[in-house]
């Protein structure tokens, strides 16, 4: 019996040994957290990498990476876990990656994510079709006529106080447009005559088909001489006249007109058609030629600094008052209004939720508040700027510069009282980013304001920080691939304090790493784990550093110890051991996206492989 115990006894022993090997294996087969990021690897976002992962990691796990976009299988990958990268083609449209993890003995598990890759089309080049563009009657005598023969307008021709009685005629606009398409532009009124039911012709509703709604093309043949408008109800000139006579209604209206066309030189076109056999018309058109850009352009602010306003007896005397430099803060709602002086010579003032409001505005004591009508940025404006004469004059009620209640009766008691234009004594500076305005305000007193352009940076001048996204930043063993290491989606937010680091590139060639009261901090500066800590010297933005950018070679070089791009351990020697082994010098290779707002960063370093960095501009 002791012989039988003892038997039992070690079978007990082994099953037990057993069964719990046998747990041990279920437990280290199993496939948890499986999930997947997508990392964008150009700016297209066509080129996509693809990295899987479980939680915890398992080595032994084989990845299987469907793409979603192709039928024979071509996009379909097996990983054990590196990132897999594949190109879709380049149209837009949304693609369904689908990650299935496989262990022996276990059951896949699959998860999916959709994917979209937008395709933006790159601008058609400018047409070299001379008639593209908008045109109107020619303002003078004899714009129009007709006469029994080619350029015989003996029978009638127009006047010169015809381009103001018929003026509903004269600014009717003929716009041909690049892709060959037409239209006639007719307003609210055009000259309407007894065949369309106006008896005594005038002024009046354009009548259909003749009211600009044809849908229309054309046919310039420069070496013909001839110009074709396809479209019933498209016109040249007058309504009535076509190849076959001169319309009777509206109804009789042709399906394609055919004119003589002479292009005399960029900006004029005479047009002659014979109707039918009993003679000609002639028509001279011009061209609307582009607004002379203005030196204002842009938008405007006070200038960040102590005096930017202020008010006096006399001009260039604000004895009386003037701002400080803490007004700056302590009146930053007024700072921070945006003058727009727009190109097509219209104007606005954009005040955001708040600006300086005052007691004959109904907020008193005076202070940052919602804006009051109309001096609350809906004012409908127009900005008439006169550089030999030194003025600037908005027009449109509500709209202004400066400050709200100044204009040239005085200052105003309510916003009631606002008057529909206001003019300004103006002085441009040389590099045409800074203007001194005066105001007389009636009899009392001059206001100043001092406004500054907000400048639109060229190149890469600007603030950049790395993109919030997937793949932003990444390593691996060579150019344009991250298979090593690519920072997540997540990583946006834990590494937040990395993300909104921000890299400046001043318009004086002086470069900043900016990067507030904490960044990314690893090992190699005395942060273990690394996390989000205070930045350490010379890598904390205090170096005095410099940049130069070479579009043509697709460099940037940031001098100046303890200046980076990305992450401040890597440089072309290697990665960093110490702070203290900081070089003077860093070169990175950089292509700038075509709108300017992309900068893709790479950098090898040393012999061991690349790292990439995505900035976008502020």
């Amino acid at each position: 019996m002791k012989i039988l115990k003892s038997g039992l006894m070690m079978l007990l022993v082994l099953v037990l040994g057993i069964t719990v090997s046998c747990n041990q294996d279920d437990d280290l087969n199993i496939i948890a957290g499986l999930d997947f990021v997508t990392a964008a690897l150009n700016a297209e976002g066509n080129e996509v990498g693809v990295l899987p992962s479980t939680v915890p990691p398992d080595g032994r796990i084989v990845y299987t990476v469907d793409f979603g976009a192709a039928t024979d299988g071509s996009d379909v990958f097996e990983t054990s876990g590196p990132m897999v990268i594949y190109t879709y083609p380049e149209e837009t449209a949304t693609y369904t990656i689908m990650v299935t993890a496989s262990l022996p003995g276990r059951d896949d598990v699959s998860i999916t994510k959709e994917y979209t890759v937008v395709i933006v089309p790159d601008e058609p080049a400018p047409s070299d079709n001379p008639l593209v563009g908008t045109w109107r009657l020619a303002p003078e005598a004899g714009a129009l006529g007709v006469g029994p023969a080619l350029d015989d307008v003996s029978w009638w021709s127009s006047s010169l106080d015809d381009v103001a009685t018929r003026a509903c005629l004269f600014d009717d606009e003929y716009v041909f447009n690049a892709d060959g398409t037409f239209q006639n532009v007719l307003g609210a009124d055009t000259w309407v005559e007894a065949w369309q039911g106006t008896d005594p012709e005038a002024c009046g509703t354009p009548v259909f088909p003749h009211d600009g709604t044809a849908a229309a093309t054309y046919a310039y043949n420069s070496g013909a001489g001839t110009l074709t408008i396809d479209g019933t109800g498209a016109f040249l000139g007058l309504a009535k006249v076509n190849n076959d006579g001169e319309l009777a209604s509206p109804g009789d209206a042709p399906t394609s007109i055919t004119y003589i066309a002479t292009l005399v030189d960029a900006n004029t076109l005479e047009l002659d058609i014979a109707f039918g056999t009993t003679g000609f018309w002639s028509f001279k058109l011009v061209k609307d030629a582009p607004p002379a850009p203005s030196a204002l352009e842009g938008t405007w602010r006070l200038a960040p600094e102590s005096g930017a306003l202020g008010v006096g007896p006399a001009l260039n005397d604000v004895s009386w008052w003037s701002s400080s430099s803490d007004d700056v803060t302590t009146r930053a709602c007024l700072f921070d209004d945006e003058y727009v002086f727009n190109a097509d010579g219209t104007f606005q003032n954009v005040l955001g939720a708040d600006t300086w409001v005052e007691a004959w505005q109904g907020n008193d004591p005076e202070g940052c508040a919602a804006p009051v009508f109309p001096h609350d940025g809906t004012a409908s404006a127009t900005y008439d700027y006169n550089a030999s004469a030194g003025t600037l004059t908005i027009d449109g009620t509500g709209a202004f510069l400066g400050l709200a209640k100044v204009n040239n009766a005085g200052e105003l008691a309510a916003p009631g009282d606002a008057p529909s234009s206001i003019t300004y004594l103006a002085e441009l500076s040389a590099d045409g980013n800074t203007l001194e305005l005066d105001i007389a305000f009636g009899t009392t007193g001059y206001w100043s304001f001092k406004l500054v352009k907000d400048v639109v940076p060229t190149g890469i001048q600007g603030a950049w920080k790395l993109a919030p996204e997937a793949g932003a930043l990444g390593v691996g063993p060579a150019l344009d691939d991250v298979s090593w290491w690519a920072s997540s989606s997540d990583d946006v937010t834990t590494r937040a304090c990395l993300f909104d680091d921000t890299y400046v590139f001043n318009a004086d060639g002086t470069f900043q790493n900016v990067l507030g009261a904490d960044t990314w901090v690893e090992a190699w500066q005395g942060n273990d784990p690394e996390g989000c800590a205070t930045p350490v010297f010379p890598h904390d933005g205090t170096a005095a550093a410099t940049y130069t950018y070479d579009a043509g070679a697709g460099t940037i070089t940031i001098d100046g110890t303890g200046g980076f791009l990305g992450l401040a351990k890597v440089n072309n020697a290697g990665e960093l051991a110490a702070p203290g082994d900081a070089p003077s010098s860093i070169t990175y290779l950089a292509d700038l996206s075509s709108d300017g707002n992309t900068l893709e960063i790479d950098i090898a370093f040393g012999t061991t492989g690349y790292w990439s960095f995505k900035l976008v501009r502020e």
